[in-house]
């Protein structure tokens, strides 16, 4: 009768390392899965964040302003308050592409083009309803655009229209139209193309 008890104990046992070794095998699994689905894009890091309230935010003014630069504005500011620290508009300056009471958000890129390239992009975009969201500002947001608006982007197809809906989802909204080289297949050069064209 003890040879049975011990029997049974040596089975429990075996019984045990068994169970083990399926649960390290589903754990790695499913790790590995989740490394490969994370691949298509990089999410930014958030451990250098400051957690306090910044009080002002930092801009970039390009294109046709007096003083093209980089300015420092209080946090609520809007577009023209930027122009207006940049020395005003140039005469060949066209802000009809520009919402100009959209508030400043950290390192926005301002850039205001000339009457001859806004007719050049204007000659290159496809006709938008006056429903949509660009003809109010001109601009795509890369923040609440569908993925058939996305498509409309230089350089931007079907795949990469989907990780930049995807990227939102995982990792939030954009902060900075920067963070669009965070995907995999947008490099610099991409982005240069895509900047007269987009916003948050």
């Amino acid at each position: 009768m003890d040879r049975v008890f011990e029997f049974f104990d040596s089975k429990k046992i075996l019984g045990g390392f068994v169970v083990l070794g399926v649960l390290v095998v589903v754990f790695f699994l499913l790790y590995v899965n989740e490394v490969t689905a994370e691949e298509a894009f990089t999410c930014p890091s958030t451990e250098n964040l400051v957690s306090d309230t910044p009080s002002q935010v930092i801009v970039d003014v390009k294109g046709a302003v007096a003083q093209p630069g980089v300015y420092r504005l209080d946090v609520g500011s809007i577009v023209e308050d930027a122009i207006v620290l940049a020395g005003g508009l140039l005469e060949s300056a066209d802000t009809s592409n520009l919402n100009l009471s959209k508030q400043l958000t950290n390192e926005m890129v301002i850039t205001v083009f000339t009457h001859e390239e806004v007719l050049a992009m204007d000659l290159e975009k496809e006709p938008v309803t006056e429903d949509d969201e660009t003809t109010q500002t001109g601009l795509i947001s890369i923040n609440t655009a569908t993925i058939e608006e996305l498509m409309t982007l230089p350089g931007i197809g079907e795949s990469k229209a989907q990780m930049i809906i995807e990227y939102r989802e995982t990792c939030g909204n954009f902060t900075k139209t920067e963070d669009l080289m965070n995907i995999s297949g947008i490099g610099e050069s991409v982005y240069e193309k895509l900047l007269p064209y987009i916003t948050l």
